[in-house]
């Protein structure tokens, strides 16, 4: 009887540590990943990638602060963003090697990552 009462116990135990994690707060951040490939669809280190937004400055004034954001692409042609807010933007993206100007737009929800490829004109 008394290893039934632990048994019990245990599965008691087991059931409430794992309620409690899953009660754990969700990532509440937005990020954008562009990666910017030349035509031939090589990394573009050095790529300027810039955010802007036309939507999502009406929902939260906040994200005014951030906006516009602006980043270099590292060696891998990546440019990380992370947000409080989720949003539509407008990516636009020059390069050095590009008179081009390569744009699209991304739309951020909160806890999602966005995966976005640019390739340069």
């Amino acid at each position: 009887m008394k290893s039934l009462i632990k048994f019990f116990s245990f599965v008691l135990l087991t059931i409430v540590f794992l309620a409690a994690g899953s009660c754990a707060d969700k990532d509440e951040t937005c990020t954008a990943v562009i990666k910017v490939v030349g035509a031939n669809g090589t990394p573009a280190n050095g790529a300027r990638v810039t955010l802007t937004s036309q939507f999502g400055l009406s929902q939260s004034s906040e994200l005014a602060t951030y906006l516009p954001a602006e980043m270099l692409t590292n060696v891998n042609g990546i440019a990380t963003f992370t947000f409080r807010y989720p949003a539509i933007l407008d990516v636009e993206v020059t390069h050095v090697t590009s008179s081009e100007v390569s744009s699209d737009l991304i739309k951020l929800e909160v806890g999602e990552t966005v995966n976005k490829t640019i390739t340069l004109q």
